[in-house]
Parts: structure tokens; C-alpha cells; sequence
């Protein structure tokens, strides 16, 4: 899921010249400024890991029968 989201950010992004994070990548890559695309990718996976860990958090509170083990 990650792959697209940032796949369909490059590609809506370069294709109306809309400044963004997947043009800044687009143009990362292309300078082959590599420290730019790690941090765009790590910045990309901890938001995918922390608005999982929120949903799962909200499920619990939300339903009663979802259970957080610990």
C-alpha cells in the first residue's frame, strides 16, 4: 500500500505540476539526492505505522468485543 500511495502522489503530482512530497521525490530522484528520497520514504512509512496504530487503538474504544492484549 505504501508503494502506491506514493506512486499516485508522484504521478498526480508531475503530471499537473503540483508542488508537493511526491514531486520533491520525483526530483530527488532524478538529482540522485539520496538522503531527500530515505527521508521522504521513512517519513511516508512512519505515518502508514502510526495511523495504523491509531485505528487499531479507535477499534477497540469504538467496539467493546475488540480487546487490546498486553
Amino acid at each position: 500500500n505504501l508503494v502506491v500511495m506514493i506512486n499516485a502522489a508522484v504521478i498526480i503530482e508531475v503530471i499537473f505540476a503540483w508542488p508537493g512530497i511526491g514531486r520533491l521525490l520525483y526530483e530527488g530522484i532524478f538529482q540522485r539526492d539520496f538522503p531527500l528520497v530515505q527521508g521522504i520514504v521513512m517519513e511516508a512509512g512512519i505515518m502508514i505505522v502510526l495511523i495504523n496504530l491509531m485505528i487499531d487503538i479507535l477499534y477497540a474504544y469504538i467496539d467493546p468485543r475488540i480487546r487490546l492484549t498486553r
